[in-house]
């Protein structure tokens, strides 16, 4: 019998939350489910339904309270009130030879309609069920980390100064201290990094990202 490839599955959940028959929050929430793929895919997949968990709690708790609290605001002031919004989407990026490399986009609207963000990635060995260190795909280079970095100031210079991405001019140093290399990704292209919201850019500019070549480095 062949043996089946892993595949991922996205399982999606929407849902309003209401006071009084009036909308307060509303949610789009997406996770993975590793299929196929035995013990480690069970591993991975518990890892996910736990983070949906994590989510899930906050914007039903936390945020929903808070909304509902505007909500109770705005009556009072015979104000109009927009229901508050939170989104977690993911996607695929690359399923080869045994690793898997996912991405993920989050957001809250609240109140005052700006949006907060925030992405990551997460880079599985599907078989053994653990996360894949950045360190890996390096064995037997010196020094792989700093040539990482000066690529992402290289790259982020030079679209600072065509003028893509509004990055502070203290932007490296700031970079710094804002771990770039945590949550990266694998794409078809190479490394992909990404900084918080607001650590080197204006909110407006979300999450700058960085895709870094590989074979650079």
């Amino acid at each position: 019998m062949e043996k089946k490839e892993p595949g991922v599955l996205w399982r999606r959940e929407e849902r309003t939350l209401t006071l009084e028959g009036e909308r307060v929050m509303e949610y789009i929430l997406s996770w993975p489910q590793v299929e196929g793929a035995g013990l480690g895919g069970a591993w991975i997949n518990r890892y996910y339904a736990h983070l949906a968990g994590t989510w899930r709690r906050r914007w039903e708790r936390e945020v929903y309270w808070q909304a509902c609290l505007e909500l109770a605001a705005r009556r009072e002031a015979a104000h109009p009130f927009t229901p508050w919004k939170g989104e977690l989407h993911g996607e695929t990026v690359l399923l080869d030879n045994g690793l898997l490399s996912l991405r993920f986009h989050g957001a809250e609207i609240r109140g005052d309609g700006r949006p907060a963000r925030v992405r990551w990635g997460d880079v599985w060995t599907v078989r053994e069920g653990a996360p894949k260190p950045l360190a890996a795909l390096f064995q037997g280079k010196k020094g792989w980390k700093n040539r990482l970095w000066q690529a992402a100031v290289r790259q982020g210079e030079e679209r600072r100064q065509a003028g893509d991405c509004f990055l502070d001019a203290d932007w490296v140093k700031k970079a710094r201290f804002a771990h770039p290399f945590r949550g990266w990704c694998l794409t078809g292209e190479g490394v992909e990094i990404t900084l918080p919201q607001c650590a080197v850019s204006p909110a407006v500019e979300g999450c700058p990202v960085f895709t870094l070549p590989l074979k650079e480095q």
